[in-house]
């Protein structure tokens, strides 16, 4: 199916955008946000160099290969309400950011 990978993430940083959906009638999964699975990968990802707008494009669009209309339609006002709590401030931010502008 794919490739899982889990990471310790303190709280409350780890609760946000933590959404229940409901498999079967006694089944629940835990299962995170767009944007949360988002500011997940760029806190959890150890190296990645965000000094700029444009570093931060060409991880979204190129290593990432998200598409642009889809990042258009993340919550970015959810996403700075986590900033505070959040490992790697500056990163998130600059993320939140290029999206803003798009």
């Amino acid at each position: 199916m794919g490739v899982f990978s889990y990471a310790h993430l303190s709280l409350p940083y780890y609760s946000f955008g933590i959404q229940q959906v409901k498999l079967s009638k006694d089944q629940i999964a835990l299962i995170a946000s767009p944007e949360k699975a988002l500011c997940d990968r760029i806190v959890i990802t150890k190296g990645i160099e965000l000094r700029s707008q444009k570093d931060a494009m060409n991880y979204l669009l190129e290593d990432m290969r998200m598409d642009e209309e889809n990042l258009k339609e993340l919550n970015t006002s959810i996403m700075q309400s986590w900033i505070e709590d959040a490992p790697k401030k500056e990163k998130l931010h600059l993320i939140i950011k290029t999206i803003k502008r798009l």
